[in-house]
């Protein structure tokens, strides 16, 4: 399931509650670019990880705050749509429930969904910015190729189809013969038994039938014996019971229903001895036992071949048809497929370079828009995208004149390359970067990047770790420049950066009931002075600490003007 586009994305509140030590905490964050400070252990990374766990990050229940039952993060975000509310529920036994807009969803949805629109970096970028897929999706949005890359996924997904209709034409002419003499045979037998609806039950009825007649002719003959012999004395009794009953009817015509059922009784007696007699003289017609129990036993054959009831073999006889026709057809169609896969391998060649040519010159572009911004963030500018061809087999598409295996996501191997020390060869960038160096070429990327990509929130969790003051205001203005194109969020124990934010929350914690709590407040001018002169040097700086920190505020007004 590919991401969905943030569109103009912005989270416009996040709520916490029931976290290790946050109780609950409400922020409301606006545009640009907000920084959190506070002490060591106050909760700041905390809110980021309620961040994570709101764009599908994986749930542990240790988060959950000692004494209470689970821990929510509820999200107000807005775009281009209007708005929209997520909620991220963890409960201390484990289970975790996820909802946009109160639909419950599961947690691939809510990462399908929310993870184009919240992006975090932190300072273990190493396994996103080493990752292959990620890479190529960079240097795609960069080089307007995502359509184009598109396209060659869209011809793959046709060839995949093309292969799939010639695998199922039998493959080679062989087993293409042995499928189609397969389905012969069992169209031939289906038809040569020519089984007419509900024929099996009728024959079990014929067989019972045929099974019993002897003992049924029988019977007949004595009915026949007792109803003939004892006629005469049968019909005397029923006339002498007919003239009393109609002499009775007179005297009492209540009695006239009586009398006509009398009357009744004695023509029922003739006819009854007239059917007998019928009956035994005459020969029931059947068909002998065996041959009745032969075409039973086909029957019954023929479900156990086909594993099913007398229905499913008109069903079964009709498969056989289409796919004797299907395979009988193979030849001419296998002719056509092959001709269309050639076709179509030949687009995707066509595609795939295309592609290829876009990626090159958009890797020129890149490299050097990031260099650009690792000057400013005190790194030497070696980054670098290598871009190989795929080395592929004789039968798969010509790519600039050689073969080369194209998938959906092209036919090219990406890798960003970083040289961070003087005379070394450059590496993989996340083999051969530190941790603080990885967050300072991710920075430069989406720094580069911001022009490139739909405004979204962007996530910083101490990238200034073990920076200096020179390199903390350098990443200060990287930040608020992306800031400008997204939401941008940024744990931080630098001042350059602090004093650069269009918002300053301070993270603190203190003992409430006997437990700690974490609080968080939004700092007006006069108290951002105090927070930047402690940050410079300590609590209870003095005045030339404070003096430094309203510097600071000012040259950073200067900057954004």
């Amino acid at each position: 399931m590919s991401p969905r586009a943030a569109t103009g994305s912005q989270v416009r509140e996040l709520g916490v509650a029931g976290m290790a030590i946050i109780d609950s905490v409400r922020l409301e964050l606006g545009p640009g670019l907000t920084v959190l400070t506070g002490e060591t252990g106050a909760g700041k990374s905390l809110l980021v990880d309620a961040l994570a766990l709101a764009r599908g990050a994986r749930g542990d229940s240790g988060a959950v705050r000692s004494g209470v039952e689970r821990l929510r993060v509820d999200l107000l975000v807005s775009d281009a749509d209007g708005e929209r509310v997520v909620v991220r529920e963890v409960h201390a036994e484990g289970r975790s429930v996820a909802r946009i807009d109160d639909e419950l969803v599961t947690i691939a949805r809510l990462a399908n969904e929310m993870g184009a629109r919240v992006e975090i970096h932190g300072q273990h970028d190493q396994q996103r910015l080493g990752d292959p897929a990620r890479q190529r999706d960079l240097l795609d949005r960069w080089s307007k190729s995502v359509d184009l890359r598109a396209g060659v996924a869209l011809l793959i997904d046709q060839r995949t189809e093309i292969r799939t209709e010639i695998d199922a034409l039998g493959g080679d002419d062989a087993r293409r013969e042995a499928l189609l003499e397969v389905a012969r045979t069992e169209r031939d037998d289906l038809r040569e038994a020519a089984i007419e609806p509900g024929e099996g039950d009728r024959l079990r009825e014929e067989l019972k039938r045929a099974s019993n007649i002897g003992r049924v002719e029988a019977l007949d003959s004595e009915i026949a014996a007792l109803l003939d012999g004892d006629s005469d004395a049968l019909r005397s009794r029923s006339a002498g019971l007919d003239r009393l009953a109609r002499e009775a009817a007179k005297l009492d015509p209540s009695r006239a229903a009586l009398a006509e059922r009398i009357a009744a009784l004695a023509i029922e007696i003739d006819d009854l001895a007239r059917e007998v007699a019928r009956g035994a003289d005459s020969e029931v017609s059947t068909r002998p036992i065996a041959e009745i129990e032969e075409r039973l036993g086909l029957i019954l054959s023929l479900e156990r071949r086909f594993r099913c009831d007398e229905a499913g073999l008109f069903l079964a006889l009709e498969r056989a048809e289409r796919e004797v026709s299907r395979l009988e057809g193979a030849a001419t169609r296998r002719a056509e497929l092959a001709t269309s896969l050639d076709a179509c391998q030949a687009k995707i060649g066509a595609a795939a370079a295309q592609l290829r040519a876009a990626r090159r010159e958009g890797a020129k572009t890149l490299a050097g828009a990031v260099n650009r911004a690792l000057e400013a963030l005190d790194l030497p500018p070696t980054f670098g995208i290598d871009l190989a061809p795929r080395v592929g087999a004789e039968a798969d598409p010509k790519v600039e004149g050689a073969a080369c295996a194209v998938d959906r996501s092209g036919g090219d191997e990406i890798a960003f390359v970083f040289a961070p020390n003087a005379g070394e060869p450059a590496g993989p960038i996340a083999k051969i970067a530190s941790g603080g160096e990885l967050s300072r070429v991710s920075l430069a990327l989406e720094e580069a990047l911001s022009d490139a990509s739909e405004s979204r929130t962007l996530v910083f969790d101490e990238i200034d770790a073990g920076l200096g003051g020179r390199a903390g205001a350098s990443l200060g203005k990287s930040l608020r420049r992306i800031a400008q194109q997204h939401q941008v969020l940024c744990v931080t124990h630098l001042p350059q950066i602090a004093a650069q934010a269009d918002a300053h929350l301070h993270v603190s914690k203190r003992e409430h009931g006997g437990r700690t709590i974490t609080e968080v407040r939004r700092l007006d001018d006069a108290a951002r002075v105090v927070e930047l002169a402690a940050m410079l040097a300590g609590e209870g700086a003095g005045s030339g600490a404070q003096a430094a920190a309203e510097e600071l505020l000012a040259n950073a007004r200067r900057s954004k003007r």
